[in-house]
């Protein structure tokens, strides 16, 4: 499967997914977000197929809903649902532009009709399960995609603490072995200014020269706390936007003794998130090395 394909299919699932967390919500403004995301899904797919069987030659080109549908159906392609996925379209535009919200029941029950729609469709046209589709099948290395997707099925068997640790082993091999972020923060400190004075306090061997003076221990500390500050303030800038989720990350993993059981679900729904993001950031950005590549599961 193309990688372009892939990465669709996984946003249409995450999508849909986001949406049942809306409509788990109940309130007006969660149930409008919900109907407007299970529509959203649909259409995805819907233009994945039209690109993959030639309907169109891109997803940027623009079709009705419903016509995109027929095309598609007309082809011999067997979409199934079509009254109440078609229902369903109706409903979204009724809440965008007549602003009538869909009730509780009616929302949940269009989760079910998409979600159905989503695995049959998925499975059939492209050979794949919708249980398979995650953003962890995006990571390019092999070795970080491995502990990614040991840590998700944790999630699924209700080990939240273990899933935690997972994401906690993926970030920490991503960061000191494949990535090598600190290796990469101190080439960026070199560039940016810093000077022969610098590389000079921060040698491991710095301190030696005053080996068997009273100050060597306070050198050889010294030596080594300006490492760590340069390297801490350097390695931040890779985190980006992802700066406040790292801080909320290391303070559940420190903390995960601690967390009450009727929280640890969402914690590690966070940590996978959070971990998932920041990996595929770096992949984008060319800092994953591939020497681990291996083949896609």
């Amino acid at each position: 499967m193309p990688k372009s394909e892939l990465r669709k299919l996984i946003l249409a699932k995450s999508i849909f997914l986001h949406g049942c967390t809306h409509a788990n919500a109940r309130d007006e403004v969660s149930r409008v977000l919900a109907i407007h995301h299970f529509d959203f899904a649909v259409e995805m797919i819907l233009k994945c197929l039209a690109v993959k069987y030639n309907i169109v030659f891109s997803s940027r080109q623009e079709f009705r809903f419903k016509d995109l549908w027929n095309e598609i159906d007309q082809q011999n392609i067997k979409l199934p649902l079509k009254s109440r996925i078609f229902e369903l379209h109706d409903v979204r535009n009724l809440v965008q532009h007549a602003g009538i919200i869909p009730s509780f029941e009616d929302v949940i029950m269009f989760k079910g009709y998409v979600e159905t729609f989503l695995e049959d469709v998925i499975k059939r046209a492209f050979g794949i399960s919708f249980d398979e589709l995650t953003l962890a099948q995006l990571i390019e290395n092999f070795k970080l995609r491995k502990i990614v997707q040991k840590a998700e099925e944790l999630f699924r068997e209700g080990k939240y603490k273990e899933c935690i640790l997972a994401c906690d082993e993926a970030l920490i091999k991503a960061t000191f072995d494949i990535a090598d972020i600190f290796s990469k923060a101190g080439m960026l400190t070199g560039y940016w200014g810093a000077g022969n004075e610098l590389k000079n306090v921060i040698n491991k061997d710095y301190a030696e020269k005053y080996r068997g003076k009273e100050f060597y221990t306070l050198a050889r500390d010294l030596s080594k706390a300006i490492l760590q500050i340069g390297q801490a303030t350097t390695c931040m800038q890779f985190l980006d936007e992802h700066r406040a989720k790292f801080l909320k990350f290391r303070e559940l993993v420190s903390t995960l003794e601690e967390i009450p059981a009727e929280e640890l679900k969402e914690k590690a729904r966070f940590s996978l998130n959070f971990v998932i993001e920041l990996i595929l950031k770096w992949q984008e950005e060319d800092m994953l090395h591939s020497s681990s590549k291996g083949r896609s599961s």
